[in-house]
């Protein structure tokens, strides 16, 4: 590690989870704790039957999505995977191919904080025991106080499941109880986003082919860490929503016969049976959200930030479309469908779109 603080990100909207990077530098990132180590969830008491679904399949089909003004000009995107049994795998030649034959690979966007001046491994190593203090919410409340009933005696389900007997959690802040229980039950029921995209970032890397992520940058303070510090460990955030959705998440999860038929849809591109399944529960809008709750307490970070990411990646996939015969998009399947998602955006904004067979 270098003498100076590193900027990081704080989340990227392409990864399939909402990416918090687990480091000391980050832990210190506005502050406010958002990324502190958590130690690995205990093994229940009784673990549940292992999900079993291995073998390969065809792999997922791509969405061809162009405009009248730019002819012979495509916009390929592939739905990143939902979580997925460890067991499966999936052809991705289709996927390779189009990679190899395109001038430009878009990622969904993410956001980047940077500090406004170095600040120095002693004077970081100074913070952490303080940073270390902002897992617990303010005034010692405990998760049976700040969720309602209903939440709280679902997630003790969840929490004897994939927890253990591990009390600890009961004092810290829920996002990051969330971000616990969601790792532990991906572990135990030995789910993964798997895939393989090998081949096709291989073949990236020998052509050289650019890759484009955008993303927002803001800048935070850093002349008065330790008060920040100080002042985030008396806010509450509001954070109750993504508990209550992860909770719901890893609920819907240990039901095997309909995440085991989401899996053989994705990797089969079996588009009309994804749509036709439950969606599953989504906590990473609400997630993100507690996040920005907490950044915009030091940092000037918009109120619609995830509005101005959506801008951010239609710009830079219409300017793929305006310059390049073929670019290859990976985006979240969960920001595709729906008739709030990109690819509905996308015809409104004139394009046409075409889906996989």
């Amino acid at each position: 590690m270098s003498g100076a603080f590193k900027s990081g990100t704080i989340f990227n909207a392409h990864a399939p989870t909402l990416h918090v990077k687990k480091t000391l530098t980050t832990l210190l990132v506005l502050a406010c704790g958002l990324s502190l180590d958590i130690s690995q969830a205990q093994t229940p008491e009784e673990p549940l039957e292992e999900i079993i679904v291995t073998g390969e399949f065809a792999g997922p089909g791509m969405w061809q999505v162009t405009h009248p003004d730019y002819p012979g000009h495509t916009l390929w995107i592939v739905g990143e995977p939902p979580l997925l049994p460890q067991g499966m795998r999936f052809r991705s030649q289709q996927v390779a191919q189009v990679a190899s034959q395109s001038q430009e690979i878009l990622m969904q966007p993410g956001v980047n904080l940077k500090p406004d001046e170095k600040v120095g491994v002693f004077r970081m190593l100074t913070l952490v025991p303080a940073a270390m203090k902002l897992r617990k919410n303010p005034d010692k409340a405990t998760l049976q106080e700040l969720l309602p009933p209903d939440i709280y005696a679902r997630w003790l389900v969840q929490k004897k499941l994939y927890l253990g007997r591990d009390s600890g959690v009961e004092k810290m802040r829920p996002f990051l109880v969330a971000e616990k229980l969601r790792d532990a039950a991906i572990k135990e029921l030995q789910l993964g986003y798997g895939g393989s995209w090998g081949e096709v970032w291989q073949l990236v890397e020998k052509k050289k082919i650019p890759v484009t992520s955008p993303s927002l940058a803001f800048t935070f303070k850093t002349d008065d860490l330790r008060g920040q510090i100080k002042a985030f460990s008396r806010q509450k955030l509001a954070d109750e929503e993504c508990f209550a959705r992860t909770v719901e998440l890893t609920e819907a999860l240990s039901n095997k016969q309909v995440e085991d038929a989401r899996a053989r849809a994705w990797a089969t591109g079996d588009l009309a049976k994804l749509q036709e399944l439950p969606p599953l529960p989504n906590p990473d809008v609400s997630c993100e959200q507690a996040i920005v709750n907490a950044l915009a307490m030091t940092t000037n970070v918009p109120t619609d930030l995830r509005e101005q990411m959506d801008e951010l990646w239609f710009s830079a996939a219409g300017s793929a479309v305006t310059k390049n015969e073929s670019t290859l998009a990976f985006v979240k399947m969960g920001d595709l469908l729906g008739e709030l998602g990109l690819l509905e955006s996308l015809r409104k904004r004139g394009y046409e779109v075409l889906a996989p067979n």
